[in-house]
């Protein structure tokens, strides 16, 4: 008798085991709850990915956070534009703020850009560094290794021939 108890102990438990395992089955079995049959799509055809939805505009952001972003391209200051944009006013670059949150990707300042927004020089960049030299490299009246500037240089040359 204690053979049959054990026995049937042990098939109630096979059956109770294998019952558990195709709930779970047919519980995660095809597409989750929301996402329909077709599963996850991405749209291939969209001719921009950086679109936005103008409804999504704006939203608050955090002064301390205002005050540490730069622009992600020449890392200067950027400027609050209506709430709804953060404008780099040296390349006219717009970074739109949706829902609250910074779109800091420079291609998307890049496709919202607005050369109207532009107020500064950038031609001042390189002037300023002290230095005498030319685009190339050598200044005009410099001397060359044997004392000589590039005009003697040349009439000796002349001079050779």
């Amino acid at each position: 008798m204690g053979r049959l108890l054990r026995t049937l102990i042990k098939v109630g438990l096979l059956l109770g085991v294998v019952a558990v395992v195709l709930r779970l089955v047919r519980e995660y079995q095809g597409s989750p709850e929301g996402v329909g049959d077709e599963g996850f799509s991405f749209d291939v055809d969209d001719s921009d990915p950086f679109a936005i939805d103008e409804s999504t505009l704006g939203g608050d952001v955090s002064p301390e956070l205002l005050e540490r972003l730069v622009c992600p391209l020449d890392k200067g200051p950027l400027e609050l534009v209506d709430g709804k944009w953060l404008v780099n006013p040296r390349n006219g670059y717009r970074y739109p703020i949706t829902d609250g949150i910074p779109v800091m990707l420079i291609e998307v300042g890049e496709r919202y850009r607005d050369p109207s927004l532009i107020t500064q020089s950038t031609s001042g960049a390189i002037e300023g560094n002290g230095s005498s030299a030319s685009a190339d490299g050598q200044g005009e009246g410099k001397a060359d290794a044997a004392g000589t500037s590039g005009a003697q240089a040349e009439s000796d040359t002349e001079d050779d021939a």
